[in-house]
Order: structure tokens, then sequence, then C-alpha cells
């Protein structure tokens, strides 16, 4: 086996064992199927029964999809995965008379069944699900929302294919006459010629606005979707609704946004000192322009390795043994293949390896996203080594939290070694456009994502100009005056396919402002077992009672200043090395 390949052979060893436990799966399927109308009497088979499929599934369908990303152009691959597919949607619409059943129990004969069929251990699992029961409406209600399911996602559907198919842009003739896409947008914004960012910025509005009503309407139909189930189910409000699925308050959501109000002065500061350094006051399409040259250093595999290992010794030998073996033992494929998937990610299943997808590059990137993927990985090992199946996924809430905290360690490390002025100032950068990128922009999301479900919930329409408004004074409240608000940026929300993905993006702001907060622990506070045991946690707890035990109780304005005071005193920082 080369060593820069991962080995899925460790979860099935041939394809006999994976049609094996295909025909297993739905064989246990079938059998639910037939004992669940009388639910109460056979309620101890159907959870055990439910917990063993789920576990096969999950199984099957990890090892289909690594193996076709392994290799796109393998028909053999392609087929298994479009199996397991349909085999998922199928065992789906079997098992689906579960949780509407679960929570049609009063709660004295949920207990009770619980405590006779001894199934104690599934209690917090059960629980978790129940505890919607008060928000859960009649059966005929609920079947009848069901049903408009395919119907309520239409503006996410035709979203995305309003944007990913129908629309056309035009070609940049400062940029050799290229076409503008999605794809290359971004990349075209970090041009060195400033007359291609502003032609790319223009061009890519200019066509938005073509089309400005109708992204208007999906967003508004999109956002009431959300307010009229959650008035229908009990809700103070939709984003009540969506946060109560993690068991996190609005105090969390609003204490982020005062939180990184009370910094943006030092966002603005950093703007400035950028005027300073162009010599022109930006405007948005030079947002993305790199603040210094990029810090070219050629990084091979086994050398990131090391250092990967060097910048996470201070996370413990236990965890430094098993980070070791997974590197030395085909946890990882790195280079980029024909036919192989772009970009990265952290795989796997209960009973395998963490795997991880890379396209490695030997360069500064490549490294960051390394640890990055590392720290996925780690966190499902440890869950998954310390939890039985059913607890041992670990919730999206905290999900980039122990990636990025390896990330920062990484960046923390380089930063004390760095060699000379331009590798310091260029890992500086890096740091601030991370805080620029995770904390700021993502909050200013989060706030118009608040703003524009409060305007549907009071009773007012999101037109067009209404989305504009609001956009376009939070951009300027983000951006301050150091930089050019173009009329154009207002239309930004448009561009933004997460606000389909309802109420998500602040997650990524307290993903991050934890990471710094536990990364500084553990470096100074003594605070890795508490790191640790939050690793091992899987889903026992819900996330923001892993965070506090962790040492980071998002909750608390105060800890979100200490995360956000790093940046403050990386914005002095960068000015201070970038004059002498």
């Amino acid at each position: 086996m080369d060593k820069y390949s991962w080995d899925l052979s460790k979860i099935y060893k041939s394809n006999v064992e994976f049609i094996e436990d295909v025909e297993k799966v739905k064989k246990l399927a079938d059998k639910i199927e037939t004992i669940k109308d009388d639910f109460r009497a056979n309620f101890k088979e159907i959870v055990i029964g439910i917990d063993e499929i789920m576990g096969l599934l999950s199984k099957l369908y990890t090892y289909s999809h690594m193996k076709q990303d392994e290799n796109t152009k393998i028909t053999k691959s392609q087929q298994d995965a479009l199996l397991i597919e349909s085999l998922e949607a199928d065992i789906s619409g079997k098992l689906a008379f579960f949780e509407p059943d679960l929570l049609s129990l009063e709660e004295n004969e949920y207990v009770k069944l619980i405590k006779d069929n001894g199934l104690e251990h599934y209690k917090r699992h059960l629980d978790k699900i129940f505890r919607f029961k008060e928000y859960t409406l009649s059966m005929e209600a609920e079947k009848v929302i069901s049903s408009f399911s395919q119907s309520l996602n239409a503006p996410q559907s035709a979203y995305y294919f309003l944007t990913n198919a129908d629309m056309m842009f035009p070609r940049i003739r400062s940029k050799e006459n290229i076409r503008l896409t999605n794809a290359n947008y971004i990349s075209l914004l970090k041009d060195p010629d400033r007359k291609v960012r502003e032609e790319a910025f223009n061009s890519y509005y200019k066509t938005m606005d073509f089309v400005d009503n109708t992204f208007a309407s999906l967003m508004y139909n999109n956002v009431n979707k959300l307010v009229t189930e959650a008035k229908l189910r009990g809700y103070d409000s939709a984003r009540s609704m969506e946060l109560y699925k993690d068991n996190v308050s609005l105090e969390v959501y609003d204490n982020l946004i005062d939180i990184v109000h009370e910094y943006l002065p030092y966002l603005h500061e950093y703007y400035n000192f950028r005027n300073e350094i162009f010599g022109f006051k930006e405007h948005m399409y030079d947002v993305y322009l790199p603040t210094v040259s990029e810090f070219a250093k050629k990084i091979p595999f086994d050398e990131a390795k090391e250092t990967i290992k060097t910048a996470l010794k201070p996370l413990g030998d236990e965890y430094i043994e098993i980070l070791n073996h997974g590197l030395e033992n085909n946890w990882i494929d790195v280079y980029p293949k024909d036919g192989k998937k772009n970009g990265a990610y952290s795989w796997g299943d209960y009973d395998s390896d963490p795997f991880i997808l890379l396209n490695y590059t030997d360069d500064l990137d490549s490294l960051f996203t390394t640890a990055h993927e590392l720290g996925h990985s780690m966190h499902s090992y440890f869950s998954r080594k310390n939890n039985d199946r059913i607890y041992s996924e670990y919730s999206i809430f905290v999900a980039e939290v122990a990636s990025t905290t390896n990330e920062l360690l990484m960046l923390k490390h380089l930063l004390k070694n760095a060699k000379d002025k331009n590798e310091k100032l260029y890992l500086m950068d890096h740091y601030i456009d991370s805080f620029k990128s995770t904390v700021f922009r993502q909050t200013m999301f989060a706030e118009f994502e608040k703003i524009t479900h409060e305007t549907v919930e009071n009773g007012e329409s999101l037109t067009v100009d209404k989305l504009n408004e609001i956009y376009y004074d939070l951009n300027k409240k983000y951006f301050g005056d150091g930089v050019v608000s173009d009329e154009y940026i207002k239309l930004e929300w448009a561009r933004i396919p997460h606000f389909y993905s309802n109420f998500y993006v602040y997650k990524y702001a307290t993903g991050f402002t934890s990471a710094e907060i536990l990364s500084h622990k553990i470096l100074n506070e003594n605070g890795l077992e508490n790191y640790l045991n939050f690793l091992k946690d899987g889903s026992n707890n819900y996330p923001l009672d892993q965070l506090r035990s962790a040492g980071c109780d998002i909750a608390n304005k105060d800890n979100l200043r200490l995360a956000l005071d790093v940046f403050k005193k990386l914005v002095e920082d960068f000015k201070e090395t970038y004059k002498k």
C-alpha cells in the first residue's frame, strides 16, 4: 500500500462483504416494517433495530462515496454510490414512522416504555427527539406539512439552479476576455490589476441586478416558510426554532453580535492601514486583495507532518501518539490524481479509521488544510473510541472547533518561529484574515438573517429595496468609513447560498471564537485535560455544555472578548511590524 494513499479495505475487504451488508440492512428494514404498527409492543426491537440499521447505512454510505471520490471516473464506484443513495432513501421512507410515533406518546408512557424495556442506555438519545414533543402538531397536521416538504424547499432548489446553471456572466475584457463565473469571481477580486477587480465586481452584480426581483422573491419565501412553521409549532420566533435544535439560547446569538460590534473599530483601523499601504482608499472590489505578498515556501508533505506534530505537541502525548499512528497508517489520501475529487475533507465510520481526503500541493495553504482536517479526524477518533455508536457523532455546532483549534495552534507555532519580517507579516495577515472572514463577516451575515426574519415576523415583506437597504446598512457598519461601500454591494445578499441554510452562519463565528479561547487555554492555562474530555464527549452533552466544560463559555460576553482581544492585538502588532 502506497504510504500517501488511504486504505479503504479497512472498511470492506471485498465487494462480497459490501453486498452482504446491503442485503443485511434491507432485511433489517423489512423486519422493522412488519412490526411498526404495534409500536408500543415492539418498542425495544424497533429502537435496537433502527440503531443497527443506521450503523450499517453509515458504513455503506461512507465507503461507497469515499471510493467514488478516490476516482470519480470508475463506473463501478459510481454505481455503488448511487445504489446506496437509493437504498438510504428507501429505508428513510420505511423508518419515517419512528419520530412521529415516539412524539405521539404521553410523557409518562414514554418514560415507562424505556424503563420496562431496559432501554436506559438509549434514553439520552431518545430524549433529544422527545424534547420536541411540545412543538409537534397532530399526526394529521404533521403529515400535511411533510407532504409539502418538497414544495417548501423550492426556494433553495430554485436558487441553486438560478445561480449555478441559468445565470450567464459576461467576459472580462481587462483579463484576456475570460468568462466570469461564480467559481472564478473571488480569484478575480484578488487580481493585482485594479481594472480587473473593478470590472469583475461591476460585471458580476450588473448580471445579478437583471434578476434581483427573482432573488428577492426566493429569499422572502424561504424566510416566510420558516416564520410560518415556527408560528404553527408554537415557537416564539423562527430563530428560536432553529437554535432550539442545538439547545442554544437567543442570548448566545445576540451576545455574539453585540461583542463583534464592540470590536468593529479595530477592523476599521485595519482597513484604514491597508489604505496607507496601497496608497488609495479601498472599494468593495479591493477588499480581497492580499495586504502583503504571498510567502512562497515549498513544504513537502513529509516535512508538513513533522511541522504539524511539533505545532500540536501542546495537545499531549496521547494525542500525538494517535496522530502519528494516523499519519503513518494510511489515514490520508494525500496528492491530487486524475479523477480524484477536488478539495479536502475528513470522513469515516464508527468502526473505521477517520480517513482524510487531501489534494496536497506543497504549500502553506496545504499545510493549514492538513492540520485542519486532522483536527476533525482526531475529534472523530476520540469521540468514537470513548462512546457507543449512538453517542459517537458530535454536533455540527462544535464540528469546526477542534479543526480550527489545530489551525490556530499551527499558526501560533509558525508565528513564534517566523524567520524574517515578510514571513511574520504574511502569517499575521493570514491570522487577521481568518478573523475577518470567519468572525466578522459571518456575524454580519448572522445579523442580516436576524433582521430579515424579524422583519417578516413583524408583518413586513422582503422586497428588493428592503433587502438591499438592510444589507447595505450592515455593510457600511462592518466595513466603516475606510472602505467605499459601492452601490452594487447592496446586492451581495443574493450571492450568499448559506442564507438558505437557516441560521447556520453564526456557528462559524462561535466555532472560531471557541477555538481561539481553547487554544489559548491549552498553551497558557493548563487547559489540555478539559480539551481532551471535550473531544471524547461525542454527543453525550449539548454543545454549549461541552464547550463550557472545556473552559469556553460562549454565553459569557467576557469570554467572547478574550477571543476578540486577540484580533485587536494582531492589528496593533501587524501595523508595528510593517512599519519597522
